[in-house]
């Protein structure tokens, strides 16, 4: 590889390491501010008192509930989409720079590690952020509905 070719690469490798690094961070914020309005929502309907509701007012409210907790569930899957796209194409970049091969940056090793390659497969977080975006969800209806 040409010296050229390599700091192109080294460039890339920088912008696209920080994407993914973005992206996740973009995923957690996106989580707790939702579960933060959620867990408000949630205390506001425990701590304020209850004035006379129609059954339509509690069905429209929760309904309101379930269309911010899918938007903000809609936000972070796009999110996750746009990083996984990133992650690939850097991982294409450390391969090319070479640092999964033996040998290469370090004597008798890999600079990264083999499973650095398919790890990302294996993430939960995304799962994780919407399944606490579900039971929050869950929680601020059933207050709701039994109120």
């Amino acid at each position: 590889m040409n010296q050229g070719r390599r700091e192109e690469l080294e460039l890339l490798y920088t912008w696209y390491k920080e994407e993914v690094f973005r992206r996740r961070e973009r995923m957690m914020w996106l989580t707790a501010s939702a579960s933060g309005v959620l867990v408000l929502v949630l205390v506001a309907v425990h701590v304020f008192p209850a004035p006379a509701t129609s059954p339509t007012i509690a069905v429209l409210v929760c309904l309101g509930v379930v269309l911010f907790a899918g938007l903000m569930a809609y936000l972070i899957v796009q999110q996750q989409t746009r990083r996984l796209m990133a992650k690939q194409v850097l991982i294409n970049i450390e391969r090319e720079l070479g640092l999964y091969e033996k040998g290469r940056h370090l004597e008798d090793a890999a600079l990264y590690p083999e499973e650095w390659q398919t790890a990302w497969k294996r993430d939960v977080s995304v799962a994780i952020y919407l399944a606490v975006l579900a039971g929050l969800t869950g929680l601020v209806i059933a207050a709701v509905l039994w109120r």
